[in-house]
């Protein structure tokens, strides 16, 4: 058993190590690469710069993260680096959507977003 720090308690966890969790944060995209996946959050309470990953992501998708993009994240630390990374991520203003494409050859768009995604938009037809 492993002890965790939750919101200031410790919790005993069943894990093979130490993990810390820290609880709500605020901050905005700085920069992300897309390519690769991952990028960095400004945190809003000026402790630095968080590590984030697009698998964290609680809603939207790697297209909508976007410089500037304000979101609320959990930290916690890295079993493997030791070093602390975003989890739990929830894009605030917007994400979560691409928009309709145009057609050719009687393609359909009409896609609704509020969002900043980028879609694209495929034409098939098996004959």
């Amino acid at each position: 058993l492993v002890q965790v720090l939750v919101q200031g308690h410790f919790k005993l966890q069943p894990h093979c190590c130490f993990v810390i969790v820290n609880m709500s944060c605020s901050g905005t995209l700085k920069k992300f690469m897309e390519g690769k996946g991952f990028g960095f959050i400004e945190n809003s309470d000026g402790s630095g710069d968080v590590f984030v990953h697009f698998s964290q992501l609680n809603n939207g998708r790697s297209e909508d993260m976007i410089a500037g993009t304000a979101m609320t994240f959990d930290i916690e630390t890295d079993s493997r680096s030791g070093k602390t990374k975003a989890t739990n991520v929830t894009l605030s203003n917007g994400g979560g959507g691409g928009g309709g494409g145009g057609g050719s050859g009687g393609g359909k768009s009409g896609g609704k977003s509020k969002g900043k995604g980028k879609s694209k938009s495929y034409d098939y037809s098996p004959y």
